[in-house]
């Protein structure tokens, strides 16, 4: 059995198409369920009536930890890859209803149909869960039964991309076809490989992070990719976060972990820096890796992934700099997406809600106040569009998602800055203030481009891949028109590169009408052409992506040209 459970707002379906024949009669074709905690489950092949027991069992203790008392449950084939029969399916998930109804408000969604659905997911760290629940039999054939070797030149690596459904501008379409990203087999569901155009893409992100973050005083670290599991147990997140992580490696009698986020290091760091409030406010930044364990049936192109980087950064302050910090943090979002063309978003501020969740949150009431009003009072002075949401906090403090609509027009979060009221206190985190006293720092956890790999998969959406000039992987492509043209692309090509360009040269004996397609498919900004004509006159046929060609452009014009737009960042 494999479930997804997510703590929603609400979920709303609609019955459409019978997706069986004996698909389940019902008496209503449509439902909206509000403050529920949303199982979307697959029964599969060898499942019995205790994987229906151990399933009931693990909701339970998830609709405890996000205080719900309203379950919905979803049967979703596409979760497996080996579900089991129709009829099978059907009566363990019946079990599974019934057996909730004793303590629960319980809803089912039809069995058999295919349906439409609309929720919207909480965020909070509880709010995404998976489980994979097996019987003892199931394990045992696991543990004797070794998986066949395949041959390798067999499948090749290949996942294939249904794309009959999907625009023609989804990042999963334009990442094939540009060779930003690739997904293998081989390598697993969820683990992108960056092909040598995306990671040029990503590294001339992650540089231009760290350029403009060090003009506002960022400075960059490094931390490792697995840490001790005390380090986890010590802030707290290993309780709230254990399901998303990857199983612990046993070195030396000691449990490590993948790390899931990169804050605990940071903190560290911290309590090797600070020593005085004359340290602060104290800005660390890194891109860093981080990994999830995610189903495979969820993952999703680069949106929903495994493994990922983030442009993450950690402020350090007394609670007297919050506001001003913020404010900082506020005026860098807006300066990095003016330039990289992140376009009609607005801002949720995600408030707790003590009246009616007083569990999720802990720390003092008064902290919470002052850093809700702190940075109520910044949006405010900042003049930003925001919109405010009782019970998204996290359970350390309030927060700021950055919001956008997705290339299907759904809502989505790019990026988001949250504040920490309680992990700096459990890991004992101090500074000694003007009076000789020891003081707690309040954190702000910040990440302007949210993950490289979201953030990528956003800007081939929005752009339809047509990347400004400075983000393009190759920003100029020069063609030959007959052999004879060989040697003065070379001698092109060379200065283009000496110049800070990225070049490529196509000397292959194709037709230019061919190479001038191809480049226009790659949606390479531009495109020069050297015939004999060119050669003659030592000038170049220009081509700007989507604009028709311009004879008899000087070198140095040309240079001049795309030198002063990659500086400007157009």
């Amino acid at each position: 059995m494999k479930i997804l459970l997510t703590h929603c707002d609400y979920i709303e379906y609609e019955k459409k198409k019978k997706a069986i024949e004996s698909a389940e009669q019902t008496d209503t074709d449509k439902e909206r369920i509000e403050e529920c905690l949303v199982v979307f489950c697959s029964a599969e092949q060898g499942d019995d009536e205790s994987v229906a027991e151990k399933t009931v069992a693990e909701i339970k203790k998830v609709a405890e930890q996000v205080h719900t008392k309203t379950i919905v449950v979803y049967p979703f084939v596409h979760l497996s890859s080996t579900p089991a029969k129709p009829a099978v399916a059907l009566s363990i998930v019946i079990k599974i209803a019934q057996s909730l109804k004793k303590d629960y408000e319980v809803h089912r969604s039809p069995f058999g149909w295919y349906k439409s659905f609309e929720l919207k997911c909480k965020g909070h760290p509880l709010s995404e869960l998976s489980r994979e629940i097996r019987s003892a039999a199931q394990e045992k054939t696991i543990l004797v039964n070794k998986p066949e070797k395949k041959d390798p030149q067999a499948s090749r690596g290949k996942i294939i991309l249904d794309r009959r459904n999907l625009p023609p501008n989804d990042h999963r379409i334009l990442g094939e076809e540009l060779g930003i990203f690739h997904l293998s087999e081989e390598v697993g569901a969820g683990l992108p490989l960056w092909m040598p155009y995306g990671e040029t893409l990503r590294n001339i992100l992650i540089q231009f992070m760290r350029q403009i973050e060090e003009k506002y005083g960022y400075r960059y670290v490094s931390t490792p990719h697995i840490t001790r599991g005390h380090l986890y147990e010590k802030t707290g997140h290993l309780p709230y976060y254990k399901d998303s992580m990857y199983a612990p490696m046993n070195i030396e009698g000691e449990e490590y972990y993948l790390k899931p986020m990169n804050c605990p290091h940071h903190h560290m760091i911290y309590n090797k820096m600070v020593e005085s409030y004359r340290d602060l406010p104290l800005r660390l930044a890194e891109p860093g890796m981080t990994y999830r364990n995610e189903l495979s049936g969820v993952t999703y192109g680069l949106i929903r992934v495994r493994a990922f980087t983030q442009n993450d950064s950690h402020i350090y302050m007394t609670p007297e700099q919050l506001k001003e910090e913020f404010l900082g943090v506020l005026r860098l979002f807006k300066e990095v997406y003016a330039i990289v063309g992140v376009k009609d978003y607005w801002f949720r501020l995600s408030l707790p809600d003590f009246k009616n969740n007083p569990d999720k949150y802990t720390g003092d009431p008064n902290e919470w106040a002052h850093a809700c009003d702190e940075i109520r009072n910044a949006m405010k002075e900042f003049g930003t569009k925001f919109v405010e949401e009782e019970g998204e906090a996290a359970f350390y403090g309030p927060k700021i998602d950055v919001q956008i609509k997705n290339s299907l027009g759904k809502e989505e979060t790019i990026a988001t800055s949250q504040v920490d009221i309680v992990v700096p206190k459990r890991l004992g985190m101090f500074y000694i203030d003007a009076n000789g006293d020891k003081k707690t720092p309040i954190i702000i956890h910040r990440a302007i481009l949210g993950s490289y790999e979201r953030f990528v998969a956003y800007l081939l959406e929005q752009t339809e891949g047509k990347l400004p000039v400075w983000l393009s992987p190759v920003q100029v492509k020069i063609l030959s028109l007959t052999d004879r043209n060989a040697q003065r692309v070379k001698e092109i090509y060379e200065k283009l590169i000496a110049c800070g360009v990225r070049a490529e040269r196509d000397l292959r004996q194709n037709t230019v009408d061919y190479k001038i397609r191809e480049a226009e498919m790659q949606k390479v900004p531009y495109t020069i052409v050297i015939g004999d004509k060119e050669e003659a006159s030592g000038t170049l046929a220009v081509r700007a992506r989507g604009e028709k060609p311009r004879f008899g452009v000087s070198t140095e014009e040309f240079l001049a040209r795309i030198t002063k737009e990659i500086e400007n960042k157009l």
